[in-house]
């Protein structure tokens, strides 16, 4: 930026640039007052502009808007005192002749920028005439930048050449700021205003779907109901003596269980749970549930959507839950070889160490190497647990992008040794690259696992027919088709399907197979899960004889979500930030060796450990000596791990706690309980990352 020498001031004494300085803060003081006051956008730039003339004793002062047009111009929104300058001054922000000016160059650079026009010859050209004729001697051009981003610029022109020095210049930047905040302001309450008109022409429509609707809808704030369609007074049986309106939400639960609508951190918004719910008259029946928030009557609510599925469950739990104990039956006898692998690698290196250790020819490098091997093992061990544990549960994960052909391995990967077992050759032909699709991969993994016990049930059917080939293979195959779509075959040699029932295997409940063997819910579920990822499953006879099931899913081009390390693949903690050492750590657990083996790696980190095997004692010890932090298994005698976080959260609501668990299902109730300072450890657990999450937990406490 080029300023006008500086001088003594030939009105005496300094006297000029006082005043200077004093306009300026008068300006200032007079526009952060409109801010308060005005009430649309434009109002504000229109009295900005004036204040800046009027107050400021400034020649002329517009604002201008940038446009994304060809020629990157400057649209003049807000002037005060001078309306034909600008007609003759087109100011661009581009690299033309016209954005070389103040305007152009603010925008630009994102910095104010001073002119004098008697010394700016080539640059002020296309304006210079027009400034002359109006004895315009200095202009200073100030960005505009709202939530980050340059909109536009303020422009002041002066008649003293003198004007913008470095004692007036930051007070007019603090204008253009305090503007550009305001700007921003009044777009934020223009959306507010559109979305209040935009809010009560949309209740009516509102008002008419909802009681259109056939499920039971209700509407409730600060868990009061405000609000119940037609459908919800019959399902709940409400009458005009006893009406839904200001029941409490919880007067709809069963009184055995937390209903997901109280607690509405347990699911995302729009998600469906199944809840157990209690009539007006005190009945009860099982309903999904869905809740979102909405804006009623102008009031922050919950809308939730109650659909009873009573009869539907009746007639489906028995069947489910047969279909999974024989899924889970089926995983288990193929993951006996999986895990005897890891553990005989284990025990041998610990019997070989023993030895060495014995004979005086174990060197300290020769156990750390021994030590990283069994750790290594037990990872792979808790990967495998861990996978089990995770297809085990009811998938609520959310959707992500995956690669399909890793699923397919570990699908496979996980029912081969059951296939080997039984005679069954299979095959896998996947190419090396990734397959990104969008999905939950436990559910892929779901599909291809039915598929596979499908084919095995098929091949071992053949195996009494005599006229059969005696193949007993089980073909998976998946190629990438034009980089559009991932298409995956699974063949056997079986006994195919009948052609007057190939239209019907994926009707739920439908089966082939003979009484006793399958529920009929496999191929309808995996058709549910390939629809739902916008795909295609397709079922035909090989014209060789057996069956293939033919299954095409649409590629993404978003990037593969990242899979979370293996806890045993983290470096170990070698030393603790300062002010953790002294930091007092409850320890509770019914193993022994487990409770030995954590406390004396903790009090090897400098910590304060106490120990305690059983929820009893360790609330006992918490209430004689309270802990920082409490470390919990869950399955315990003598009060287990859920009765002591309750109890503990009651005494230390702040309190953190670590839950070490397991147990199915324990590990998702807990998760729902994150939020409230709880941290869940599947073990096996690693001690480095016991140390790591407990570290955390402490420094945010």
């Amino acid at each position: 930026m080029k300023r006008h020498p500086k001088g003594p001031d030939p009105r005496g004494e300094g006297e000029p640039e006082i005043l200077r300085v004093n306009r300026a803060l008068a300006t200032l003081t007079h526009a952060t007052e409109a801010l308060i006051r005005s009430t649309d956008e434009q109002q504000l730039l229109n009295e900005i502009c004036r204040i800046v003339v009027e107050v400021g004793g400034y020649a002329f002062a517009w604002v201008g808007y940038l446009q994304h047009d060809e020629e990157r111009s400057i649209w003049p929104v807000a002037q005060f005192r001078d309306d034909e300058y600008l007609i003759h001054a087109r100011t661009s922000w581009g690299e033309g002749e016209n954005g070389q000016g103040p305007a152009g160059m603010a925008i630009r650079t994102g910095l104010p920028q001073v002119f004098q026009f008697a010394g700016q010859a080539e640059a002020a050209s296309p304006w210079r005439k027009a400034a002359a004729r109006r004895g315009f001697q200095a202009h200073l051009a100030l960005p505009l930048r709202v939530e980050g981003r340059i909109i536009g610029v303020i422009n002041l022109y002066s008649t003293d050449a003198a004007a913008f020095d470095d004692e007036e210049l930051p007070l007019m930047a603090n204008l253009a700021h305090n503007l550009a905040y305001g700007i921003g302001m009044q777009r934020i309450q223009f959306e507010r205003r559109r979305a209040e008109r935009e809010l009560k022409e949309s209740e009516g429509r509102y008002r008419s779907l909802v009681e259109l609707s056939p499920d039971a809808i209700v509407v409730h704030t600060q868990e009061i109901i405000i609000f119940s369609n037609s459908a919800a007074d019959r399902l709940f049986r409400a009458t005009a003596e006893l009406p839904l309106l200001g029941k409490r939400m919880q007067d709809l639960a069963h009184p055995e269980d937390s209903p997901h609508f109280s607690r509405p951190a347990a699911a995302p918004p729009g998600g469906v749970v199944e809840e157990r719910l209690a009539r007006l008259d005190g009945s009860f029946f099982v309903a999904e549930v869905s809740e979102a928030p909405v804006i009623f009557h102008g009031v922050h609510a919950r809308q939730v959507v109650i659909r009873d599925v009573t009869e539907r469950k009746h007639v489906q739990e028995q069947l489910i839950q047969a279909a999974k104990l024989a899924t889970l039956g089926e995983m288990a006898a193929g993951m006996a070889h999986e895990l005897s692998q890891p553990i005989n690698i284990i025990r041998m290196a610990a019997e070989g160490t023993l030895l060495m250790i014995d004979r005086k020819k174990a060197p300290p490098e020769y156990q750390v190497k021994q030590f990283a091997l069994i750790a290594d093992q037990a990872g792979r061990m808790s990967e495998i647990i861990d996978h089990i544990r995770i297809f085990s549960r009811k998938d609520a994960g959310a959707v992500s992008v995956f690669d399909a052909f890793h699923s397919v391995r570990l699908a496979t990967e996980m029912m081969g040794p059951q296939l080997l077992s039984n005679g069954i050759e299979i095959c896998l032909d996947l190419p090396s690259q990734a397959c990104p699709v969008r999905g939950r991969p436990v559910q892929m993994e779901q599909v291809i696992l039915n598929l596979l016990s499908n084919a095995q049930d098929a091949v071992l059917a053949a195996r009494l027919d005599p006229a059969k080939p005696n193949i007993n293979r089980i073909d998976v195959l998946g190629v990438i088709i034009d980089d559009a779509f991932a298409r995956f075959t699974v063949s056997d040699s079986g006994i195919g399907i009948p052609a007057n029932q190939l239209d019907r295997v994926f009707e739920p409940f439908f089966t082939t197979k003979e009484i006793g063997r399958g529920t009929g819910l496999g191929l309808s579920v995996s058709f549910g899960i390939i629809s739902a990822m916008g795909g295609r499953l397709e079922a035909h006879n090989r014209p060789g004889g057996g069956a293939q099931f033919v299954l095409v899913l649409p590629l993404v081009t978003e990037r593969l979500s990242r899979m979370p390390a293996s806890a045993l693949d983290r470096p170990g903690r070698t030393s603790l930030p300062a002010g953790s050492k002294g930091r007092h750590i409850l320890l509770v657990d019914d193993e022994p060796e487990a409770l030995r083996t954590m406390g004396a790696y903790l009090d090897e980190l400098g910590y304060r450990v106490s120990r305690a095997e059983s929820g009893n004692a360790a609330f006992d010890l918490y209430r004689a000596d309270p802990a920082d932090l409490v470390v919990t298994d869950i399955r315990m005698p003598d009060g287990d791990g859920e009765d002591l976080v309750r109890r503990l959260r009651n005494q230390a609501p702040a309190l953190p706690i670590i839950v070490v668990t397991g147990h199915i299902g324990m590990t998702e109730k807990l998760e729902a309980d994150a939020a409230k300072r709880i941290a869940i450890l599947k073990k096996p657990i690693s001690l480095s990352l016991m140390a790591d999450t407990l570290e955390q937990l402490l420094q945010r406490h």
